[in-house]
């Protein structure tokens, strides 16, 4: 009971600092300016927004995608909120740059993009435009088909993924919608009223939450409001591309600091057993979580790294496997890709499958995932892995810079994080 009573009166006095802290960065940014650069001319392209959080020159992935787009041919706004040694050096990927005072995280940039662009009114003629920021790594892998896919989407509103964490809504890292959305009188409204914070809670609930709320309303239909790479068109990749089934178990997350169920071979294991397989073997009464190694001489154990290994290894213990093999491969089969389903839309979609969507197609990499606790090492190495190799060894100085948050921090700090305020 005094721990519980002292966490949460760390909790508060953490929270009530960092409001105080934003509260004072927001005053601090009452008698500031934007400082626009640079401005190309504006000719009705196709537009992406990026909020920008660097310093003296841009990360290498995020020259990568700013090159995609321009291949492309889209018109690019960059907001920065640090500033770059030499601006004009990127003028050949970037239409438009502006730098802002901190303050309002991600966030506070679009609000200054969005502002732009109905001031300039550049809203007036852009056919679509795609929202997106730097808290993602860009990997080379599919990013030019990927920017196709989201520009030339006829769907009102559609973000990269999306989140079932407190309510359903679309990672605002990414998110592309129709010229009719951006210029519908909620969307400019939301960014009208918006209002700036430093408190990520705050920013989450004000800022992500509600733009999802506010883009749903502003949306045709049901089916104008979605991800790209939603449990759908996972569905569909599993059916299609028996190497991305195979691969299933490699693919999942590894980390458990969080408390999201992940896909298992043993999980998947007893629902067969208990919906398929009757005998009078241990294995009925027995699951992996409460075998013992002494109860085990009589049980045949099997390592499965791949769906087919576990197959053939279920098929080889049945008595009567010869009889009809191919439906036994077929409904074993059906039921890993129900509990892989199963898991895939368990809170963030992008944290929770970040190496499946990657071999998907996804080009987006959270960068938060060690620090959260939501990727572990094995994670970031698979990761890696699965990138260009130009990109591998940038990718990992990023990620491990960011260690663990539960055990890099202390004290009040550590208290902060684990209630997602830092």
């Amino acid at each position: 009971m005094l721990k519980r009573i002292r966490t949460e009166a760390t909790y508060r006095a953490a929270y009530f600092y960092l409001w105080l802290q934003s509260l004072k960065n927001g005053v601090g940014n009452l008698g500031s300016r934007e400082r626009g650069i640079f401005t190309a001319p504006y000719q009705g392209q196709k537009l992406m927004l990026l909020a920008l959080y660097e310093k003296g020159r841009l990360r290498d992935d995020v020259i990568q995608l700013l090159e995609a787009a321009k291949e492309l041919g889209i018109y690019t706004l960059c907001v920065n909120t640090l500033k770059l040694d030499s601006p004009k050096d990127y003028r050949h990927l970037i239409d438009c740059y502006i730098e802002r005072r901190n303050f309002g995280r991600d966030f506070g940039s679009y609000k200054t993009g969005f502002e732009f662009l109905y001031e300039s009114a550049m809203a007036d003629s852009c056919p679509r435009l795609l929202m997106v920021n730097d808290s993602i790594y860009f990997s080379t892998k599919h990013c030019k088909s990927f920017l196709q896919e989201m520009f030339e989407s006829s769907c009102d509103v559609l973000g990269a993924t999306e989140n079932h964490e407190i309510e359903h809504h679309l990672g605002s890292f990414c998110i592309a919608m129709s010229g009719e959305v951006l210029r519908s009188k909620g969307i400019r409204g939301f960014w009208k009223r918006y209002r700036c914070s430093d408190v990520r809670p705050l920013v989450i609930k004000r800022g992500e939450m509600a733009l999802s709320r506010h883009l749903r309303k502003a949306a045709r239909s049901a089916e104008h409001f979605r991800a790209l790479y939603d449990t759908t068109r996972a569905a569909h990749a599993l059916r299609d591309d028996d190497g991305l089934l195979e691969k299933m178990v490699e693919l999942t997350r590894n980390s458990k600091l969080v408390s999201w169920r992940t896909f298992s071979l043993g999980d998947a294991a007893v629902r067969i057993t208990s919906r398929y397989l009757y005998n009078t073997t241990q294995l009925l009464s027995t699951t992996p979580a409460t075998t013992r190694l002494t109860d085990m001489k009589s049980v045949d154990v099997f390592f499965s790294g791949t769906v087919t290994q576990f197959v053939e290894a279920l098929c080889n213990s049945l008595s009567n496997e010869s009889e009809d093999r191919a439906r036994i491969q077929q409904e074993v089969r059906a039921e890993l890709l129900a509990g892989f389903l199963d898991c895939f839309s368990v809170g963030s979609q992008i944290h929770q499958n970040n190496a499946f969507l990657h071999a998907m197609g996804l080009p987006l990499i959270k960068m938060d995932g060690l620090y959260r606790g939501i990727f572990n090492p094995r994670d970031i190495e698979n990761l890696a892995n699965s990138l260009d190799p130009n990109q591998r060894e940038h990718f990992r100085r990023t990620m491990y810079g960011r260690p663990f948050g539960g055990q890099a921090l202390s004290g009040w700090r550590r208290a902060a994080f684990y209630r997602g305020l830092i």
